[in-house]
């Protein structure tokens, strides 16, 4: 039934379509680190649960390439990442899921040359932002919408990240700007948002066949501190 209603709410999760064939590897020559290739499900997040569980030697880095997947694993993955306070490395790409929860999860973040960071709406999508009614939607999907907004906001609290980075490039003035899939913010606004992220060249922005799959928003202080408020005005009519 998850999986259904994941479906249902593709384009609000920004689950990615396309996933690598999964593969988790503890290279012997770094065997501090645990590479992470593919989507985010929950038997993936359990085998790589159980990677860190089974390792010979303390597990402090993680590489990760995933398009997103399954929201609840991956607020699952994203706990273990704070837990474990891993070193996260982006090599190809970080989206959606793995966006949400991975790279907000870590105090120590690398975004390797050309590797794509994306977001693409979050648990307050349908609740704030949604372009329809959340009353259209049945019983079930409500009910998953509310635990899914619980466990986030619960999730982000922990890790001392703000939110709103799930969302900001929905809000009315940003949302109609936007013409890619996933968006991104200036280094700037990724850290007062909560974000402790390098990059180890210009943000990334383009496929490998120089399709732009990635808007990067550049925000004043000014600008943020707006939209901060006007989100905040948002929420307190949860």
């Amino acid at each position: 039934m998850r999986y259904l209603l994941l479906a249902m709410l593709l384009t609000l999760t920004g689950c990615a379509s396309k996933q690598p064939i999964f593969s988790l590897v503890i290279d012997p020559l770094l065997p501090n680190t645990i590479n992470y290739n593919g989507e985010i499900n929950p038997d993936n997040v359990a085998a790589f649960e159980q990677g860190i569980a089974n390792s010979s030697t303390q597990i402090t880095s993680l590489v990760i390439t995933s398009g997103g997947g399954d929201v609840f694993a991956g607020i699952r993955l994203g706990e273990l990442v704070y837990r474990h306070k891993l070193k996260v490395t982006v090599d190809k790409v970080c989206a959606s899921s793995c966006a949400n929860y991975v790279v907000t999860a870590s105090d120590d973040v690398t975004i390797k040359q050309d590797a794509l960071l994306g977001w693409h709406g979050g648990a307050l999508q349908p609740l704030l932002y949604g372009s329809e009614d959340l009353s259209k939607y049945s019983k079930t999907m409500v009910e998953y919408i509310l635990q899914w907004e619980q466990a986030e906001r619960v999730f982000f609290d922990k890790v001392k990240v703000n939110q709103a980075v799930t969302v900001l490039g929905m809000m009315p003035g940003l949302k109609d700007k936007r013409n890619t899939p996933l968006y991104s913010y200036d280094q700037q606004t990724l850290k007062a948002l909560g974000l402790h992220i390098t990059f180890e060249d210009k943000q990334a922005t383009l496929s490998k066949t120089g399709e732009e799959i990635v808007q990067i928003f550049s925000l004043s202080p000014e600008v943020l501190d707006t939209l901060m408020m006007q989100h905040a005005q948002r929420l307190q009519q949860l």
